[in-house]
């Protein structure tokens, strides 16, 4: 249970956090432990595993209706308790959490449109697979008299002179390759790659919500939990990069000590000293 100075609650292993069907108007964001959203439909199956940093039952407190699904703790789970009365000052408070949650629901609308576009090239299929009816027999054509001969044809005309050749054109010079940088995280001086084959670059940390894993992971290096899990992009412009800083981040993204605002492409080089959140790297050549 939760108490005015305290928002958390505890469920221990196998407890039903919510079922499907109840009325709700709250939800949860996982602190520690494992918790199995699960559908009548689909029995004992889950339908999605959650753990830390994850959050459920906001569909119920958005939009008023019952809950669409039911939560069990799997093991032992601390998990901050949001009610409707507070959603809107935590989100004011947290525009990260928002910015997940509508992800979270354009991830779902993705699948939604995914899974009836497979049901209807499934159908299309099936019916393609299907005997054609068998056609009516259309009665015999009455026998027609032999035509004349066709007039010889006119000789043909003269055929005009062919054109001269035209020169053809150059060949367009090859665009320049891109320059091979990596990152250098400045306390352990490993150095991430940013691989020239690739355009585009996410810089953050691993979502288990809506399983994103970033290309730049710097998770590991984050202990004081200051960088956003979809934190900013490197952008790759031809043989120039950038660094954009992604809507929702909190903890700002720096530029050799400049930052920069969320949006905005920044051009890198090496020798600039990049800052996500606490985290320093120093762009270098490999």
């Amino acid at each position: 249970m939760s108490t005015a100075k305290d928002p958390f609650v505890e469920f221990v292993a196998g407890t039903a956090i919510f079922n499907e069907g109840d009325t709700g108007a709250d939800m949860y964001i996982i602190e520690s432990g494992q918790v199995d959203i699960v559908r009548r439909a689909r029995g004992d199956e889950p339908v999605a595993s959650l753990g830390p940093g994850d959050f459920f039952g906001e569909m119920a407190m958005l939009e008023d209706q019952p809950r669409f699904a039911g939560a069990i703790a799997r093991t032992a789970v601390r998990a901050l308790r949001v009610e409707r009365a507070a959603f809107a000052d935590m989100l004011r408070q947290n525009v990260e959490i928002a910015v997940r949650i509508m992800r979270k629901l354009v991830g779902r609308q993705k699948r939604a449109e995914q899974r009836a576009q497979d049901a209807i090239a499934e159908l299309a299929q099936l019916r393609s697979a299907a005997p054609a009816p068998r056609e009516a027999k259309a009665p015999a054509a009455p026998e027609q008299r032999p035509r004349a001969a066709p007039a010889p044809a006119a000789p043909p005309a003269a055929v005009a002179a062919a054109p001269a050749p035209v020169p053809a054109a150059p060949p367009p010079a090859a665009p320049a390759a891109p320059q091979k940088l990596g990152l250098r995280h400045g306390g352990s001086g490993q150095v991430l790659l940013l691989d020239p084959g690739r355009d585009e670059f996410l810089v953050g940390r691993p979502d288990p919500v809506t399983g994103t894993n970033p290309e730049i992971n710097l998770g590991p290096f984050d202990v004081n939990r200051t960088l956003s899990r979809r934190h900013a992009k490197i952008l790759r412009e031809g043989a120039l990069y950038c660094v954009r800083e992604e809507v929702g981040t909190t903890n700002g993204t720096f530029v050799d000590n400049q930052r920069i605002k969320t949006g905005t492409s920044v051009a890198l080089k090496p020798g600039s000293r990049l800052r996500f959140g606490s985290i320093e790297v120093d762009v270098v050549a490999v």
